[in-house]
């Protein structure tokens, strides 16, 4: 390694003669630095300004702009403090609200889903007992032969072929209820996420039970 390599980035142990006026200058200037204040007063300024040949009055106006100036900077610094707050507490808010109405509309939809699938059990059960009414009123069919003929018997027959209308009219009744709950809103939109059909078969157009 040569001697210049050793010694870079050290002061020098010897200054030529040409470098020695530089040398004082920037010393002075570096100690002037230092030892001036980081402040001045009003004072101070009204001095440097008789120096310049500025009167004392400019030199109050001009410490009244400044003074208003800086006012005026930490006026809109808090400003934006307060719109930046603002916009946090809008922002907070804005969540809490929206998972608030997130959380109504799934208990809303939940309730609308438990409502039309209790509907439709209804219309289930309801088919059901016309099927069975069918079933009896053909049984009574196929031994109709083995009953005695006459009033009681046809009273019997046209018994069952009443029971048979009423219930399907109870089926009609309870789906023509989901038909129309199932095409309302927010119902059918409710139940085509669930999976649950959007209208059901009225007994005129059911051929098998």
């Amino acid at each position: 390694m040569s001697t210049s390599q050793r010694t870079q980035g050290a002061p020098p142990t010897h200054v030529a003669y040409d470098d020695v006026n530089e040398l004082i200058a920037t010393a002075t200037r570096l100690m002037q630095k230092d030892a001036a204040p980081e402040t001045l007063t009003a004072e101070d300024l009204r001095r440097i300004g008789a120096e310049l040949d500025i009167p004392a009055r400019y030199v109050d106006q001009a410490l009244e702009t400044l003074a208003r100036r800086r006012e005026e900077q930490v006026q809109e610094a808090r400003a934006r403090e307060e719109r930046s707050r603002l916009r946090s507490v809008k922002l907070r808010r804005g969540a809490w609200v929206g998972a608030a109405l997130m959380g109504l509309l799934a208990v809303s939809g939940l309730v609308v889903r438990n409502g039309l699938t209790s509907s439709l059990s209804e219309v289930a059960r309801q088919r059901a007992q016309v099927r069975n009414v069918l079933e009896r009123r053909e049984a009574l069919r196929a031994r109709k032969d083995t009953l005695t003929p006459g009033p009681e018997r046809d009273a019997e027959l046209s018994g069952a072929d009443n029971r048979v209308s009423l219930e399907q009219r109870r089926y009609d009744e309870r789906a023509a209820g989901y038909n129309a709950s199932a095409a309302s809103f927010p119902s059918g939109w409710v139940g085509r996420l669930s999976g649950l059909p959007s209208a059901l078969p009225l007994s005129s157009e059911i051929s098998t039970w």
